[in-house]
């Protein structure tokens, strides 16, 4: 009875089904009356609500934290197969404990939908193209690469390589999860604003970045948020004035990356960065710089 989500330790009393989803898969309560998703082979079989939950059917449980995600993902299960929430629910375990994202519970029922969705549409085929996998797999590299894990899982599952622009398609979902994006314009419109603050950097500095480095994935992931907060005019405020000052004195090269890339933002976004932004900022472009510059071999 373990799952990703949480873990129920049933005993005593006898746990009672208070909805039906499908064959595989129903509702019922942990101990502190929260509705959990509950699945295994014929666990909803010619059952109805009240009837004795068999213990001996369950094979993962689902608890969200969320109530109303916990209800939309009801609503996506009783549609479709439980087992793309299973391959769900193993992006999403990925996501948060090998890549250490900040993943929200409606992700659970964004990919469960998406997935389905995905395979449908193979099985018909119809084969989407990603024009944004190339940014994608760049700019978000440890979501790509949950993505490129779950095409692996889907595959094992159904015999279906979906490819490398639906692992992007997938990626995309769990960066939206991520920020809390409404639909793909907006992750178009942050990738759109990641390139152009790198493209900056880059051309500032006259240097090539080490994309597997870790100082470079670190500057990503900090761009991930902070174009998200420049594009919904979201100021970033922790009072680190005088850090800011000691740290801006200490690191001059580093301190003129950072301006022009605010004079972008405000010519473009019409967005004034904070000084605690610009500290950030700077942080990250001064670990690039010490990168750039640190002995051959060290």
């Amino acid at each position: 009875m373990n799952s990703l989500f949480c873990l129920l330790e049933c005993g005593g009393d006898t746990v009672k089904i208070i909805r039906v989803l499908n064959t595989n898969a129903i509702v019922t309560v942990d101990e502190k009356n929260r509705e959990i998703i509950v699945t295994g082979p014929g666990i909803g079989f010619k059952k109805k609500k009240g009837d004795d939950l068999d213990e001996s059917l369950v094979d993962k449980i689902y608890c969200l934290k969320n109530a109303e995600a916990n209800h939309r993902l009801q609503d996506v299960v009783r549609e479709i197969s439980e087992r793309y929430l299973e391959i769900a629910d193993r992006a999403v375990a990925a996501a948060r404990k090998e890549q250490n994202l900040k993943i929200r519970d409606a992700l659970y029922v964004t990919l469960t939908d998406h997935i389905n969705s995905a395979v449908e549409r193979y099985q018909n085929g119809i084969i989407l193209q990603n024009v944004m996998k190339d940014e994608i797999r760049r700019f978000y590299p440890q979501e790509y690469q949950v993505g490129i894990e779950t095409i692996t899982w889907i595959q094992e599952m159904t015999g279906l390589d979906l490819g490398e622009d639906e692992a992007a398609f997938i990626a995309m979902h769990i960066v939206s999860s991520e920020f809390e994006a409404s639909d793909t314009s907006d992750l178009e419109k942050i990738t759109e604003l990641i390139q152009a603050i790198v493209k900056i950097v880059k051309l500032h500095y006259k240097i090539d970045f080490h994309e597997d480095s870790l100082s470079y994935q670190r500057f990503l992931t900090h761009l991930k948020f902070f174009s998200a907060r420049v594009l919904e005019h979201q100021v970033y405020q922790d009072s680190m004035s005088e850090i800011y000052k000691a740290v801006v004195k200490q690191n001059p090269d580093a301190y003129t990356g950072v301006r022009k890339v605010a004079q972008f933002i405000r010519k473009q976004y019409g967005y004034d960065l904070s000084i605690d932004e610009e500290l950030y900022l700077l942080i990250h472009i001064k670990r690039i710089l010490d990168e750039r510059d640190a002995p051959a071999g060290l």
